[in-house]
């Protein structure tokens, strides 16, 4: 956008140039003598054509520049569109894959520990389908950093459901580690998903700027 200013004014100083540049040649040509009135309307017909083209190049240029702000805006519109989209999925899949072995666990007791653990996987799953689906629909649309992003925590998250899905932590001296990696894999899976928001974020700030 700014570009397209910047070659606003270098067109009117080139034809100003031009213009001014005639009328040098011209007053050198005469010298002192005192123009005709042939002279005058020679002058004045150059004039009127020096006008006609900087009038003609300074609509393009404008029809241009205004063109390019639509298209911009446009664009600026569908992409934000699609970065919501992303961030909301995401921070689903996020919480999803937080809940399963939070530090602070509720259990209701009306429910038995097969039941619960299948209500928690079948969140999860769903949120991740659906994130999947959201991206790889919209890949062509958004930035490569944003993708690797999020590929980072789907695999976070995915490692998470594996291991509560298929360890016990109740087996006999195995409580512990299992609780410490469940801690670890939260924290990996906060901090990329914290990565992936701050990257959507960064590209929000920066068609902010252009607009």
């Amino acid at each position: 956008m700014e570009a397209n200013i910047e070659t606003i004014y270098a067109g009117l100083a080139f034809l100003g140039g031009l213009l001014g540049a005639y009328l040098s040649s011209y007053i050198k040509e005469k010298g002192k003598n005192v123009a005709t009135k042939e002279d005058v309307a020679k002058i004045t017909k150059e004039i009127e054509s020096v006008k006609y083209e900087y009038t003609k190049e300074t609509e393009s240029l404008r029809s241009n520049l205004s063109n390019q702000i639509k298209v911009s805006g446009f664009r600026y519109e569908k992409e934000y569109e699609i970065l919501l989209e992303l961030t909301s999925k995401l921070v689903e899949v996020r919480d999803a894959a937080l809940s399963m072995r939070p530090e602070m666990d509720y259990i209701d007791p009306k429910k038995d520990t097969e039941e619960i653990t299948e209500e928690r996987l079948n969140r999860f799953h769903k949120s991740h389908y659906e994130l999947y689906i959201s991206r790889e629909k919209t890949k062509p649309f958004y930035s490569q950093e944003i993708y690797t992003a999020i590929l980072e925590v789907e695999k976070a998250a995915r490692f998470e459901s594996i291991q509560y899905r298929y360890r016990d932590p109740y087996e006999d001296h195995k409580s512990l580690s299992y609780w410490d990696q469940a801690a670890k894999n939260q924290k990996e899976i906060a901090e990329s998903a914290t990565s992936a928001l701050e990257a959507i974020r960064n590209r929000v700030e920066k068609w902010e700027r252009i607009q």
